[in-house]
């Protein structure tokens, strides 16, 4: 192949290839704008109706989800559903029935969550959150299952513990933490779970477990 041949496929083959790269970009753009959109209406959203599917996700235009990783949402996003998780199990409402599979589905789906931000996120305030969350989680469970409620109760205070350990500004897992101790009453714990001497202080949140996301980051 000549010089001049070579010349004149090249040309149009990076022209080709830089307006290949502009739409890209242009796309990418467009998705990191409509992911911060995706956040903010998905809060707003999720107060009016935190059942709806696809809160804090927009449909992206280029694969990989490379706008929300640019942006570093990802990680608020899976804390957002794992909240979401937690409000669908209702755990604060005594007309909600144990037996409901839907109920111990959302149950399920808000420890798992709460388990991998616990293990897998880089935030240390955000891991203190959802493995306070998780406490709130086993002191829900505590008040209605009669099997296992030792070892219920240890796992509890240890997520509670945990969550003081990673964030000692945490409050509400202070509250949370003397409230499981109250409601072990009589059981007897081991040391692994704190003993008799778990780590008060703080007034605590009332009514612990029920922020929302948008708020506490």
């Amino acid at each position: 192949m000549s010089r001049e041949l070579a010349k004149r496929i090249a040309i149009p083959a990076g022209a080709l290839l830089c307006l290949s790269l502009a739409v890209v970009f242009a796309l990418l753009a467009l998705d990191v704008a409509r992911s911060r959109d995706a956040i903010r209406t998905g809060d707003v959203r999720y107060r009016v109706s935190p059942e709806d599917d696809g809160l804090w996700r927009a449909d992206d235009l280029v694969p990989l989800a490379l706008a929300p990783n640019m942006l570093g949402v990802e990680d608020d996003v899976a804390f957002r559903r794992a909240v979401r998780a937690l409000r669908l199990a209702r755990l604060g409402d005594p007309s909600a029935s144990t037996s409901d599979p839907e109920l111990a589905i959302s149950r399920n789906e808000a420890q798992a969550r709460l388990e991998a931000i616990v293990t897998g996120d880089g935030d240390l305030a955000r891991r203190s959150r959802a493995s306070g969350l998780l406490g709130v989680l086993g002191l829900a469970r505590f008040v209605t299952e009669t099997q296992g409620r030792e070892a219920l109760l240890s796992s509890t205070i240890a997520n509670l513990q945990r969550a003081i350990a990673l964030d000692p500004a945490n409050d509400e897992a202070k509250h949370n933490l003397e409230l499981a101790f109250q409601r072990g009453g009589g059981l007897e714990l081991s040391e692994a779970a704190g003993g008799a001497n778990p780590a008060p202080g703080g007034s605590g949140a009332k009514g612990a477990g029920s922020g929302e996301p948008g708020s506490g980051y």
